[in-house]
């Protein structure tokens, strides 16, 4: 198996888990400013930041801005 794919992999799946946990501390942060009843703008303001995360990264929308692999 080549080491720089094996590194690649790595890389991308310590960045997966570490989106996840800023995910699963955003939803907490969310829950309980939601408990202490915060104005509704910031759950937004949360809301927004996680969407932004899982579209950037599980959802790998800035590929769509990159060439393809071919160079086409």
């Amino acid at each position: 198996m080549n080491t720089r794919n094996t590194t690649k992999k790595g890389l991308a799946l310590r960045r997966g888990v570490m989106v996840f946990i800023g995910l699963v501390i955003l939803t907490a942060a969310e829950f309980f400013l939601a408990q202490i009843m915060v104005p509704a703008v910031v759950l937004w303001i949360i809301a927004l930041l996680k969407a932004g995360l899982v579209i950037q990264f599980f959802m790998h929308l800035s590929r769509l801005f990159q060439p393809d692999e071919g160079g086409h």
